[in-house]
């Protein structure tokens, strides 16, 4: 493959569809704006627009050119500015294989070549058959390939041995599909999605005769009620955007694992395969959210270097949804080598004051505003006990430990995270102070891994100056932290980290 070659040209189909999805808001507004105008043809706008996209993609797909020789990968592409990419395959990480609706029609696959670059994003071939795409994959990831440890770099193989040396799949039930998608995360983007957007139609919305119809179907038209509805359109909306968008994505679910790499397999109508190295793994995080925690689920996500979504995140999620009894049992299936329990301390009872302030002081500042300015209902001050009740849920939830080769940190954001990091993966860990917490000699440690292209922070605030100071000890020497703090051991508030209840076996 030492020549230049050009893609199947459904990829100028598939780029163009990528433009279109890009830009669907931007494209949406313009629609709703411009039907309001008596001089608009809607028609002649969506076939004009989407032919200059077509053009687009066909030039992007005759300018992108691609070749590997002798062990590097060239790129070149670019309509107006040539843009020349070259990858060794000593720089590649990851393969990424997935097949959208356009590429599953004709047959046809897209290569993602992830590398530990920002430049990672930019190594994508849109359309090829699975034969050049195993053999692409072949002379890139050649098994000879190793470190200076004599360790395999990636993938090892092509695809068609990968198939063969599985040890296990782990496959997502049908039920636990249907609850990752009914309390999925991405509500609150969907939420935010469609209220960007409404606000940008809603001029056009009010003034139409369609507003006026709906508006009239209530049985009531007072404000309060109108109000109240439009609320709970969108709350359902965005409900059911969320849902779907989940179980689209996640749909056919399938862990692989093998002795070097984990294949993570998904998607109904755009498969995607992800290969992640085990000697690239920097933390595994699990994630138990304010609705998923109290129904008894989490979801596990695993942090990559060298792995860069378009967002230039290194995130990748292990298994979508999981209850909290199994989830001990699945990282002995896939990370024997980790200490999944060990002991851990908590901050101080002298602490608890902060976490609920922290918590609470902006909530109730702005509750009390609104209270004497709108002499809204007395029911608005149970705003500010939720969010007492916030607070003391971050307090109750935040615990460190450290091993003689791992470490346990637990806070709570929103979420309640609970970290995996292996001692040789901390790039830094960092103690501060604001003049509050020196005063009542607390702290916050944040230890940094290596994720993606911008790193990844796990927290834990308000912990005992002396016992943090401790944590950071450890972290040079080979001595673990339970053996430090065994001579004060009356004083060490002790708590047994994870906290999962492991499952009952046979």
């Amino acid at each position: 493959m030492s020549e230049f070659q050009r893609q199947h040209p459904v990829a100028a189909i598939s780029r163009a569809l990528g433009l279109i999805r890009g830009n669907l808001i931007t494209i949406l507004v313009f629609l709703f704006v411009g039907a309001s105008s008596d001089e608009f043809n809607l028609l002649w706008f969506i076939g004009g627009g989407f032919g200059f996209l077509l053009v687009l993609g066909l030039a992007n797909w005759w300018r992108f050119l691609y070749k590997i020789e002798e062990g590097e990968l060239h790129i070149r592409s670019g309509i107006f500015v040539r843009k020349n990419l070259y990858l060794t395959k000593d720089r590649i990480q990851v393969i990424d294989i997935t097949s959208g609706i356009i590429q599953r029609m004709f047959g046809l696959v897209k290569l993602d070549i992830q590398t530990a670059g920002s430049s990672s994003r930019e190594a994508a071939i849109e359309a090829v058959t699975l034969e050049r795409a195993k053999e692409i994959n072949r002379l890139l990831r050649d098994s000879s390939d190793s470190n200076g440890n004599g360790e395999v770099e990636g993938v090892a193989g092509d695809i068609e041995q990968q198939e063969q040396e599985f040890k296990q799949e782990i496959a997502l039930p049908g039920k636990e599909l249907l609850i990752a998608a009914s309390t999925s995360g991405s509500f609150g983007i969907a939420l935010s999605i469609l209220a960007t957007l409404f606000s940008q139609i809603e001029p056009v919305i009010s003034q139409s005769e369609l507003f006026e119809y709906l508006f009239g179907l209530l049985p009531s038209q007072s404000d309060v009620l109108l109000i109240i509805s439009v609320i709970l359109i969108f709350v359902i909306f965005a409900w059911l955007l969320s849902f779907f968008s989940t179980l689209f994505s996640f749909g056919d679910f399938l862990l692989r694992i093998t002795d070097k790499e984990l294949v993570i397999s998904r998607g109904i109508f755009e498969k995607k395969r992800i290969t992640v190295p085990y000697n690239r793994l920097q933390a595994i995080h699990v994630a138990e959210g304010m609705i998923r925690q109290p129904l008894g689920y989490a979801s596990l996500h695993l942090e990559s270097a060298g792995y860069g979504d378009e967002k230039g995140t290194g995130s990748i999620v292990l298994f979508p949804l999981i209850h909290r009894k199994k989830i001990l049992a699945l990282l002995d299936d896939v990370f024997p080598d980790y200490t999944k329990e060990m002991e851990g301390i908590r901050p101080p009872k002298r602490s608890l004051r902060r976490y609920l302030f922290r918590s609470a002081f902006i909530v109730t500042t702005i509750t009390a505003g609104l209270y004497w300015l709108l002499e809204l209902n007395n029911w608005i001050w149970i705003l500010p006990a939720l969010s007492l009740v916030w607070g003391w849920l971050k307090y109750k939830d935040a615990a460190a430990a450290w091993g003689r080769d791992l470490l346990i940190l637990r806070s709570r954001a929103f979420s309640k995270t609970t970290a995996y990091i292996k001692k040789n993966r901390v790039q830094d860990v960092s103690l501060s102070q604001s003049w509050i917490q020196r005063f009542r000699r607390l702290c916050t440690i944040q230890v940094h891994v290596a994720s993606g292209d911008q790193g990844k922070s796990f927290t834990v605030r308000e912990l005992d100056l002396d016992e943090a100071y401790l944590l950071v000890k450890e972290l040079k020497g080979g001595v673990s932290m339970n053996e430090l703090l065994r001579e004060q051991e009356e004083n060490v508030r002790w708590i047994a980290l994870p906290g999962w209840p492991r499952q009952a076996t046979n």
